[in-house]
């Protein structure tokens, strides 16, 4: 069901169209191993698509759909996507940089195009498609970002997908369940565990283009779900709304959450009449870790390693490796038949990670006697920002280049709604005087409006080490202590994007 026109498809008119896209694709050459670039907004025909790819045994590459040229050539041009399937309104963006994509061959357009194929008249044969198909092949390469590099692609298989969409039916998803996601499909969230799961469960999943805080509990209540996806930010944001008639006595019995902040947990519980099933994965690892439902819940967990029959382990580690007792903190680490085959074109980036079979996760947690895990704190340094993973360094280096700009450092800050935002202190080049209302200007431009600070300090000095790099953690500890972080981007210029026309 798409919830935004109420629109619906049947698992049989799925499965034809996504046959038609698959050989209409083979038709233009499109060969198993190639990858197909999908730069779409969430539709019912995004999920054509990814199983179109799947069954050509072509790699789907999803784009997230605010970016812009700067992040969209990167993320085609690495991924070497000999095809892309593009909204129309986002064209343009691509025809921008595609001089710079030597081996982008196919353009379809999701609309109308004169010049492009469209993808309504993709209309290959209704059968499956004759391609053999194995479940080690390559399914997927999800970008995401790091601290000390471009945003790096995790290759996922087949087996990947499968696994991880099957772990969600064990406890709390049957045949009769519906599940409801305003979650983008770029993410594994959404494309794993909301539609293939509920693939897998033969139930429904109801889809909307974007979240929406508005139209939430109205959706809920209107398609009959019995069930729904959430980051924790998203959580606080449905928590601090005013209570809504559609709310009270909806259908949903679970929300299927990553991050549940427990200071909201049990209240969030009560108010909407849900069971709060945590959980945690990584896009590298997305086979999960679940707290389990009724008694053997505990709150402020994210569970155990779904699957252990089939090799899924964990443990905490010291930064030497080795494993620690229950109740310490260390690295979360995690082996199983479902974790990424490696960073794309990037080995050096897979062994980093990957030591002997087991997936080093970047993150802070601690297990109990009983095995249960407990998330802390990230290791990596991104800003976390309502489920973006967002490198700071990616920031920096768009400040960076303003011709007034000397040095800059990103942190992130804490915030009640989205989780973290972003905090950028700023030198300015000497004999220059910048205002931050440059910088929102500048950064508008050139990437996705969720990357753009929505705090600015302009310093005189920075704290430095001997090798010359900015102190972050001083300024992220700074920040952690504090209730104002300064001038406010959303205070200062309350109508920032409709003015600088970001994204």
């Amino acid at each position: 069901i798409y919830a935004d026109t109420g629109g619906k498809m049947t698992y049989s008119e799925l499965n034809k169209d996504e046959n038609k896209i698959g050989n209409a694709l083979i038709e233009m050459e499109v060969k198993k191993g190639d990858k197909v670039a999908l730069y779409l907004r969430n539709s019912l025909d995004y999920l054509k698509c990814i199983y179109a790819c799947s069954k050509i045994g072509a790699i789907e590459v999803p784009v997230n759909w605010f970016y812009r040229e700067m992040d969209a050539k990167h993320i085609i041009g690495n991924s070497e996507a000999t095809t892309i399937i593009v909204e129309q309104d986002l064209l343009s963006i691509v025809e921008a940089i595609k001089g710079d994509l030597p081996n982008l061959k196919n353009i379809i357009v999701r609309g109308d195009s004169s010049k492009y194929t469209t993808l309504d008249s993709l209309d290959g044969k209704p059968a499956d498609p004759e391609v053999e198909v194995k479940p080690e092949d390559p399914m997927a390469i999800i970008y995401t970002s790091g601290t000390t590099g471009l945003p790096k692609g995790a290759v996922l298989s087949h087996t990947s997908y499968v696994l991880s969409a099957k772990a969600i039916t064990l406890w709390m998803v049957d045949e009769t369940g519906n599940d409801y996601t305003g979650l983008p499909l770029f993410h594994i969230n959404a494309q794993i565990y909301s539609s293939l799961g509920m693939m897998f469960a033969g139930g429904i999943i109801t889809l909307r283009s974007l979240f929406s805080a508005s139209k939430f509990w109205e959706d809920v209540d209107t398609y009959n779900c019995t069930h729904f996806n959430l980051l924790g930010s998203l959580a606080n944001i449905l928590y601090s709304l005013p209570p809504s008639d559609y709310e009270k006595d909806n259908p949903a019995k679970y929300v299927i959450i990553g991050g549940m902040p427990v200071e909201i947990w049990r209240k969030f519980e009560e108010r909407f009449g849900v069971e709060v099933l945590e959980g945690y994965s990584t896009t590298e690892d997305p086979l999960p870790c679940l707290n389990p439902p009724g008694k053997y819940k505990k709150i402020g967990s994210f569970g155990v390693p779904i699957f252990p029959d089939l090799g899924h382990e964990a443990k905490v580690v010291d930064e030497k490796g080795n494993a620690l007792k229950p109740g310490k903190i260390g690295e979360l680490v995690r082996k199983n038949p479902a974790q990424m085959i490696g960073y794309y074109k990037a080995p050096e980036k897979t062994a980093e990670v990957r030591k002997n079979g087991w997936l080093f996760s970047g993150d802070f947690v601690k297990m109990d006697d009983e095995g249960y895990l407990y998330f802390v704190d990230r290791k990596k340094f991104v800003v976390r920002r309502s489920g973006e993973n967002i490198a700071s360094w990616e920031i920096e280096d768009v400040i960076k280049s303003h011709p007034k700009v000397a040095d800059a450092a990103v942190v992130p800050v804490p915030d009640p709604m989205r989780g973290e935002e972003i905090k950028a202190f700023i030198l300015p080049r000497y004999g220059t005087e910048l205002k931050p209302e440059e910088i929102i200007e500048y950064m508008a431009g050139k990437v996705a409006y969720f990357k753009v600070p929505r705090y600015i300090e302009i310093v005189d000095k920075f704290p430095y080490t001997p090798t010359g790099r900015v102190k972050k953690w001083q300024l992220k500890e700074m920040e952690r202590e504090k209730e104002d972080h300064g001038w406010d981007r959303d205070k200062e210029i309350p109508d920032w994007r409709d003015r600088f026309k970001a994204r």
